[in-house]
């Protein structure tokens, strides 16, 4: 019996497209430190949910307004644009997780997306929230059990992020870092137990609470405030081999048995150290180095905008192994070991 597979991916950003250069001048930091992280991060433009007027300045009600008016919009049009990729009409879906640590709703964007799209009212969901950039690790293995429980059902995934609400000007530098590289976006994957596209052969977690310090929010008069650790690229980097480790043991494969390695964008450094650790080429990262920057960090649809890239490419062959992970709060290693199947 084969395994739920990813066979239909799509993605979603806002329309307002700035170079990094022009983030930069509107976010009005002068000092070479601050300047520093915003030219020397591996992002060359991000999708804003703002307009080229944002001066940072919006009170808090008018901040989760606009983050609930794009991520209901941004996650429908993903969800859509993933459901006619693999020709699921919306009332035949079965199951849906979604996934968000930057926009406050209750309900949850679950209910939104149901109504939005005429998905069933009878549909099953799961909502995983304030996991951090791990988060649609997390809820791919909760789509993946329901699929695999209740074989022909269709199941989605859909992470939406407006990062862009979490901008806390505090003249702090971890709040100048998460204004560098982190944009706004979504994206939707789309699980059915036949047709082409990535077999998931094993989804593993390493949570690490040692290190629960390393990032996630703190919430200053209901704002949220991101923490940042600058240990966190180095450490993350470790728990990620880590998990890679754990994972390639459990199934008797070495590193260059992997084709593809689809890693979350976190950032130019985190990169740089999972390229080292893990004995990674340039080549190996080129995608992940791609959305980078491209979109910046938009955690958890990130690791999503790579593998669309990847399977919208035309490179994965039948029998091709990948490996699909991401790391979020907690402090937590989350993915999944993936295999091609072209029918």
């Amino acid at each position: 019996m084969t395994s739920p597979r990813i066979v239909s991916t799509a993605t979603a950003s806002p329309p307002n497209r700035y170079p990094q250069e022009e983030l930069l001048a509107m976010a009005g930091y002068q000092d070479p430190l601050r300047r520093g992280f915003f030219l020397n991060s591996g992002v060359a433009h991000r999708h804003m949910s703002f307009e080229r007027d944002f001066k940072g300045q919006e009170t808090f009600d008018e901040m989760n307004a606009r983050a609930r008016k794009f991520a209901v919009e941004l996650g429908a049009r993903a969800i859509s644009g993933c459901l006619s990729g693999c020709g699921v009409v919306p009332g035949d879906l079965d199951f849906l997780a979604t996934a968000t640590c930057t926009v406050s709703l209750c309900p949850q964007l679950d209910t939104y997306f149901i109504r939005e799209l005429g998905l069933r009212p009878q549909i099953q969901r799961v909502h995983v929230g304030d996991t951090g950039c791990a988060s649609a690790m997390v809820a791919l293995q909760a789509a993946y059990n329901h699929v695999k429980a209740f074989p022909g059902h269709k199941a989605a995934v859909a992470c939406t992020e407006i990062c862009s609400a979490t901008y806390y000007r505090d003249e702090s530098l971890v709040a100048a870092v998460g204004e560098a590289i982190f944009g706004d976006g979504a994206a939707a994957i789309c699980l059915l137990d036949s047709g082409p596209g990535f077999e998931i052969l094993d989804h593993r977690s390493l949570i690490r609470t040692e290190h629960q310090e390393l990032t996630g929010f703190d919430f200053p008069e209901g704002r949220r405030r991101l923490i940042l650790s600058k240990r966190l690229p180095k450490i993350g980097s470790l728990v990620l081999a880590e998990w890679v480790r754990d994972l390639l043991a459990a199934h008797a494969l070495v590193r260059e048995d992997i084709r593809f390695w689809i890693l979350h964008s976190a950032g130019q450094r985190v990169l740089d150290y999972a390229q080292q650790d893990l004995g990674l080429t340039d080549d190996d990262l080129a995608i992940s180095r791609s959305v980078l920057r491209d979109y910046g960090n938009m955690s958890s649809p990130t690791v999503l905008f790579a593998l669309d890239r990847l399977m919208t490419s035309g490179q994965p062959r039948n029998g091709d192994l990948a490996v699909i992970a991401a790391l979020g709060a907690g402090f937590a290693a989350e993915g999944a070991l993936l295999r091609w199947a072209g029918n």
